[in-house]
């Protein structure tokens, strides 16, 4: 007898747990996806920013001084392009999380009806 109830106990505790194992799985996955996205983006704007740095030093005469303007005006509508897209991705991976998490919501709640 003593069995039965341990063993009802252990299976409305695992019960309990089972959606907040899922949970803690889902966030995880997606804050490692976040970092990862967080790096390479950070990545990239470092790279951009050395890059102009460098065309910055190389500049020695006034027609180097008119390239290196004009390139800075291509990098500057690069550098609004990137920030667009990496806002867009992280809209996308906002909405996808919240997809997830609503779902396992619905299914936690339909399966303990």
């Amino acid at each position: 007898m003593a069995n039965e109830a341990l063993t009802k106990i252990s299976e409305q505790y695992q019960n309990f747990l089972n959606p907040v194992i899922k949970a803690n799985k889902l966030s995880a996955a997606n804050l490692e996806a976040l970092v990862n996205f967080q790096m390479n983006s950070l990545q990239s704007y470092i790279d951009m920013a050395m890059s102009r740095m460098k065309a910055a030093a190389d500049i020695s005469d006034p027609s180097s001084l008119q390239a290196f303007l004009t390139s800075q005006a291509e990098a500057i509508a690069s550098l609004h392009q990137k920030f667009m897209d990496d806002t867009k991705a992280l809209a996308d991976m906002t909405a996808r999380f919240k997809t997830e998490f609503d779902k396992l919501v619905q299914e936690t709640l339909s399966s303990n009806k």
